[in-house]
């Protein structure tokens, strides 16, 4: 039996961090589609140009913790935590796209190499999050806390979820650009395969990695 590398669970939170802005980054700059969950505040930082994308995102993340203390009747410090991780996501992602903002993709290939990268990165960034205690970004805090609270099936819940928001997306694109942004063939894929790749990546991680707390008293609290 191979021996696992014991890994902390703070440090998957900082791979995580990075991966996620990066791989959304790229599917930017690659421009053939976004996650439903990525997608809506693009098309509206995209009309409102006042607001960086990443500052849309923890601006959106920020009511989506609020319907979430709505949703489940309660507030808990902890949830604020959720919203830490968004503002650090929003300015990384600023950060990234700024990196990138003398990327040229101008051939096909390159642009469909870039998206797939940036397909297969977020997929290891959410499985990232899922071996830490941390709390995520409000998107996916929100799925886990309602399903959690409410003892809903999360399969049905997430499905039901992802959908509400491929139709904010598309209301978004159509009634601010009457054409579509940041909502094309891409999409689909993502939301055909993001799932399986994140088991698998989580998996992998399982097998291979030795997750612990470096600080079990702080993460006893979430």
């Amino acid at each position: 039996m191979n021996k696992q590398l014991r890994v902390p669970r703070e440090l998957t939170y900082v791979l995580g961090m990075l991966c996620l802005p990066f791989a959304v980054s790229l599917m930017t700059k690659a421009n053939l589609g976004l996650s439903m969950i990525a997608a809506p505040t693009y098309i509206i930082s995209e009309k409102i140009t006042f607001l960086t994308y990443g500052q849309t995102e923890y601006i959106a993340q920020g009511l989506v913790l609020l319907v979430m203390c709505l949703v489940v009747g309660k507030f808990k410090w902890t949830y604020l935590t959720s919203y830490v991780t968004a503002v650090i996501y929003g300015t990384i992602l600023d950060g990234f796209l700024f990196l990138m903002r003398g990327l040229e993709l101008n051939a096909l290939w390159m642009r469909v190499i870039a998206f797939l990268i940036g397909m297969v990165v977020t997929s290891l960034g959410v499985a990232l999050f899922m071996n830490t205690y941390l709390a995520p970004a409000a998107w996916d805090y929100f799925v886990r806390t309602v399903v959690e609270e409410k003892h809903l099936d999360l399969r049905k819940f997430k499905l039901c979820y992802d959908f509400f928001f491929l139709i904010v997306s598309v209301a978004l694109t159509l009634l601010l650009f009457q054409k579509f942004i940041g909502i094309t063939w891409g999409t689909l894929v993502i939301a055909a395969v993001n799932g399986n790749l994140i088991a698998f990546f989580d998996r992998q991680m399982k097998k291979h990695f030795d997750f612990y707390d470096l600080f079990p008293k702080l993460a006893a609290k979430f």
